[in-house]
């Protein structure tokens, strides 16, 4: 969290909001069966959780304050697959909705270069191009950066969490050069670097087989690709190729014990729209100018330090 007067205040709270689909110190039996050595599952994408399996690193979100909170902490998603389940399910039935449909993941749409869809949903439909009516699903989460939250989860694990700052201290230590602080962020760049292009790559290869596209996410990480790509939306009525829909938690529990997620916004665009935004500056002005100045800026006060290739 980073307060008003800039001071960050990382290392004075827990940091990771949920593991294995559940709040860290959640009661539930169903965060108990979860968490079980047997277990350690993803209840939103099924079977064991895949961050466990990679990098023995288990957790769905952590709390952070990002520069556009304005210094109010968050929870932020920080697993794609978060965001399965309900939001997912959202598109489905946005698309489809109450028809029979077979919803499929992580399909390979191509392999050279290897293009990943991570869901599809597909209904049989006698008028539609190949008899199938279709769409593609991504679920679009954001990355940690600068450091990890794995001491905080160390902590967890032993049942702990009261002493969890010392973790990162004991890291410190074994890790002779590192500093001991919670250094840890969430990568606000890949909101244009990452998501914005991936969107625009997807885009263009599902319009070419003319299958429409949903992009699910948080709608704070929606609201951010918006102020980077300022897509011009289209009516629901009128033709699209992309839909938008941003969910958020919103501090309540479902029957299970997990954090709901809330649909607060969704918008329909072109693939076009898409494009001429994502392509075009959104800063205006005399552009070539501004970036002269940035340059020569830089630049050394004298000759020396100045190098040729």
């Amino acid at each position: 969290m980073v307060q008003s007067n800039g001071r960050s205040t990382r290392g004075t709270f827990f940091p990771i909001v949920e593991v294995f689909g559940f709040p860290h110190d959640s009661a539930a039996p169903a965060a108990a069966k979860a968490w079980s050595e047997d277990e350690k599952a993803c209840p939103f994408a099924g079977g064991l959780c895949e961050k466990e399996k990679q990098y023995h690193l288990g957790y769905c979100s952590v709390a952070y304050a990002a520069s556009w909170d304005k210094g109010e902490q968050k929870t932020y998603a920080v697993c794609d697959h978060r965001l399965d389940g309900p939001p997912v399910n959202w598109a489905v039935t946005d698309y489809f909705g109450t028809d029979n449909v077979t919803v499929v993941s992580e399909v390979t749409a191509t392999i050279a270069p290897k293009r990943n869809i991570d869901y599809v949903a597909f209904s049989d439909d006698p008028s539609a191009p190949d008899g199938t009516r279709i769409i593609a699903i991504e679920t679009q989460s954001i990355d940690l950066r600068g450091g990890g939250v794995g001491p905080a989860l160390e902590a967890w694990k032993k049942g702990d969490t009261a002493n969890w700052r010392a973790y990162f201290t004991a890291e410190a230590k074994h890790k002779k050069r590192k500093h001991d602080k919670v250094d840890y962020g969430v990568n606000t760049g890949n909101v244009y670097k990452r998501l914005a292009t991936q969107v625009a790559e997807k885009g263009e290869y599902l319009k070419q087989i003319n299958v429409p596209l949903y992009v699910v996410m948080q709608d704070s990480i929606l609201k951010q690709l918006r102020s980077r790509v300022d897509f011009t939306p289209v009516e629901d009525d009128e033709p699209w190729d992309i839909t938008f829909a941003g969910f958020e938690y919103t501090g309540d529990l479902d029957s299970e014990g997990k954090l709901s997620l809330s649909l607060v916004e969704s918008t329909r665009t072109t693939l076009s729209n898409y494009i001429e935004a994502f392509t075009s500056s959104s800063e205006g002005g005399d552009l070539r100018s501004d970036f002269v100045a940035k340059a020569r800026k830089k630049a050394p006060s004298s000759q020396q330090g100045l190098f040729t290739i």
